[in-house]
């Protein structure tokens, strides 16, 4: 028989990958479709597939209890909610909050592993980390707000954009092309549309002058 959780899923929208960053990824988990506000972060199993499509660690220990699924979620959502708040300031032209670095510090506190150098054949080596002691929300909060702090740490923030469809899309992006003009969420999507729009905009422009 198949599950409620197992039907939701198969309803759910696509998720959205067009950030070029997981933690501009995990905003735009929150999206405008057809006019209407879409959340894909519905029940539990949705975070933990889309942390598993986004390549981040699907750790069996990010399972919870039912029981638990709507609190869990909703954490989640608070910690998107204010990260969507930071990258609003950043498009701006403003800087990241220090309660907001404060609360990535606090989450990033909770998590315990540690680091071992191991062998890479004759001569070689790496650095192997043990699994998190976290489980459930905790985990995916600590693995979400390490995304984020990496690349507030790493990236050039001048380079986060907001989709320059502003009418009816509300998708973010690190710009990583090599001129840093990149404009839409997306070619085929929004850039596509303007492109259309552009057409048929001259069409009628010329048919206008066209009759005059």
């Amino acid at each position: 028989m198949t599950s409620l959780s197992e039907i939701n899923r198969a309803n759910r929208p696509e998720f959205v990958f067009v950030g070029d960053h997981p933690a501009i990824d995990f905003v735009n988990t929150l999206v405008i479709s057809h006019g209407q506000w879409t959340d894909h972060f519905r029940i539990w199993p949705d975070v933990i597939d889309w942390l598993s499509l986004a390549g981040l660690p699907a750790d069996p220990a990010l399972q919870i209890p039912k029981s638990r699924s709507a609190e869990a979620v909703k954490n989640v959502l608070e910690l998107r909610r204010a990260w969507k708040a930071e990258l609003d300031t950043l498009v701006s032209g403003g800087t990241v909050s220090d309660d907001f670095v404060n609360r990535l510090n606090h989450l990033l506190a909770k998590d315990a592993f540690y680091e071992s150098l191991q062998r890479t054949g004759k001569i070689g080596f790496h650095f192997d980390r043990s699994t998190s002691q976290l489980s459930r929300e905790k985990l995916a909060l600590a693995i979400l707000a390490r995304q984020i702090a990496h690349f507030l740490a790493e990236a050039n923030i001048r380079y986060v954009r907001r989709c320059a469809n502003t009418t009816s899309c509300v998708l973010y992006f690190y710009d990583t092309t090599k001129n840093h003009r990149r404009q839409w969420c997306s070619t085929s999507g929004c850039g596509n549309r303007h492109k259309v729009a552009q057409y048929r905009k001259r069409q009628v422009n010329s048919n206008v002058s066209g009759g005059i």
